[in-house]
């Protein structure tokens, strides 16, 4: 038995390049783990280089962000990902090992488990690919633990029993591949209580709280009000956590936190971090009823600091307004995904209508504070005429600093995924990249080829800002690179000139 204090947890959060908000599951995990007494440390992949893109670089390039350095405050890539990890390792020498990813860095984190594997060091992954797709998880040689469901009672049951060497063998949510190849699956255990604990942030390095944003650099920390989402979008992994707590018997995965206890992480988060603005994770902010908004106002109206948010259109309306004026909100991303009312209700289930939704868009121009509209392209079965009905209702916004478009991915778990996957356009076995990277769906005509959803992603915002007469110019945009280039200066000068905090679609 190890005593607590002299008991090694390393952290391994497999993060994509240059995305930068802190992980709050990493800073729960931290906390969990140091209230027992153990060592913890971390390492983590955001500030190495990879062959591919960054996203946050892809959004400048394809104006859908304001260009940004990031020698701005510091930040210098490095290269030796998996020699600086297996130095982390040996000088460390943890005991257990925790491995935080997503679907989009897996391969990541199997790369950094492949090249300590012969250490022999008791490990765990999780996040939601473990949770959406356990049998393809285990099935990678060095993946012998993973964690399904949340993760929090999961970390600290199992390092405790390694601690004290007690079989792990039948810890809830834990799934082992034995050696022999045989595999348990342990049921999941109750929801976590998001009440508990405060996440602890201190592990990661100052530099990784600062973002671009809105034409700032900003010291920018994640604040969780609310775990799990009232909707069921098609593309998104959140319906997945929801369904299955209610398959299971397990309840309701949709929790707010007691006002009270916000409250107190709140103080906590400005005491500690003195943040620039909160970066609120919830899938949909506003998606709760009046009682709920109304005492979330009053509470956060104490405070004030500046916040971002996501939320859905019909969500926004003038008593929303009001409530997020009284917190001091500073910007937020507003979802519409696709233009096409019939394509939206039939493959997204999402069921406003085009008019109801520019309704709600009216209101949202006369916020005090700045918004972006969100996009997606290359789902199963669309068309480039479609992507079009898409740009055309962008074009009905008024009032939006910016726009994003990501490309769909077929994230495990999700319906469209499964679709995808039926249809033939999607080898199962895939494991997926970021959503500003190439499309991994292969359709055929009529629908869009991965080289056509390349093109209209870099030239979406182009279509959405500039007259339609200049359409043919663009549309030599989507694959000449030259005129690309002309058209992208003449967009940055035109939205935000030279004063980069300066916004709004012409």
């Amino acid at each position: 038995m190890i005593p607590p204090q002299d008991f090694r947890v390393l952290i391994t959060y497999a993060n994509l390049a240059g995305m930068l908000v802190v992980s709050v599951a990493v800073g729960l995990f931290t906390s969990i783990l140091r209230k027992a007494g153990y060592q913890v440390d971390l390492f983590e992949s955001t500030f190495y280089a990879t062959d591919e893109t960054t996203s946050p670089d892809n959004r400048v390039k394809f104006l859908q962000a304001r260009p940004f350095n990031y020698d701005d405050w510091g930040v210098a890539f490095k290269t030796d990902l998996l020699g600086d990890y297996r130095r982390k390792v040996e000088d460390f020498a943890p005991d257990l090992i925790l491995y935080h990813t997503v679907e989009d860095t897996w391969l990541q984190a199997v790369n950094l488990a492949e090249c300590i594997r012969d250490l022999e060091i008791p490990s765990v992954f999780g996040g939601i690919f473990t949770t959406s797709a356990p049998e393809k998880a285990l099935a990678f040689s060095a993946v012998s633990m993973i964690g399904v469901g949340e993760g929090e009672t999961i970390v600290s049951e199992v390092a405790e029993r390694v601690r004290t060497g007690r079989d792990v063998a039948d810890v809830p949510g834990l799934w082992i591949k034995r050696v022999d190849g045989t595999i348990i699956r342990n049921a999941r255990g109750a929801l976590e209580d998001i009440n508990k604990p405060l996440p602890d942030y201190s592990l990661f390095d100052e530099k990784r709280f600062y973002r671009p944003m809105g034409g700032k650099i900003l010291k920018t920390v994640p604040l969780e009000t609310y775990r799990g989402c009232s909707y069921q979008c098609t593309f998104c992994s959140s319906p997945l956590h929801v369904t299955e707590a209610k398959s299971l018997g397990l309840g309701d995965f949709r929790r707010a936190k007691r006002m009270d206890r916000l409250a107190e992480e709140i103080q906590y988060l400005i005491s500690r971090h003195s943040p620039d603005i909160f970066y609120v994770i919830d899938d949909s902010f506003l998606a709760r009823p009046d009682s709920d908004l109304d005492a979330l106002a009053d509470l956060y109206a104490q405070f004030r600091v500046p916040f971002w948010f996501n939320t859905r259109p019909e969500n926004i309306d003038p008593k929303n307004l009001d409530r997020l004026r009284r917190m001091n909100a500073w910007r937020m991303s507003v979802g519409v995904e696709c233009g096409n009312q019939d394509f939206r209700f039939k493959y997204l289930k999402r069921y406003s209508s085009n008019a109801k939704l520019l309704k709600h868009f009216d209101w949202i121009r006369h916020a005090d504070f700045a918004w972006s509209v969100n996009n997606v392209i290359g789902f199963p079965d669309e068309t480039r005429s479609l992507v079009f009905e898409t740009i055309e209702f962008n074009r009905k916004i008024i009032g939006s600093d910016s726009l994003t478009v990501s490309i769909f991915t077929p994230y495990s778990g999700t319906e469209l995924r499964t679709l995808a996957e039926q249809k033939g356009y999607l080898d199962p076995a895939t494991i997926t990249t970021h959503t500003t990277s190439s499309s991994l769906l292969d359709m055929p005509p009529p629908y869009l080829s991965q080289s056509d959803i390349d093109q209209l992603m870099r030239t979406f915002a182009l279509y959405v800002a500039m007259p339609k007469e200049r359409w043919s110019e663009i549309e030599r945009a989507e694959s000449e690179d030259a005129v690309f280039a002309e058209l992208q200066k003449e967009y940055r000068q035109a939205v935000w000139g030279d004063d980069p905090e300066r916004g709004g679609m012409p």
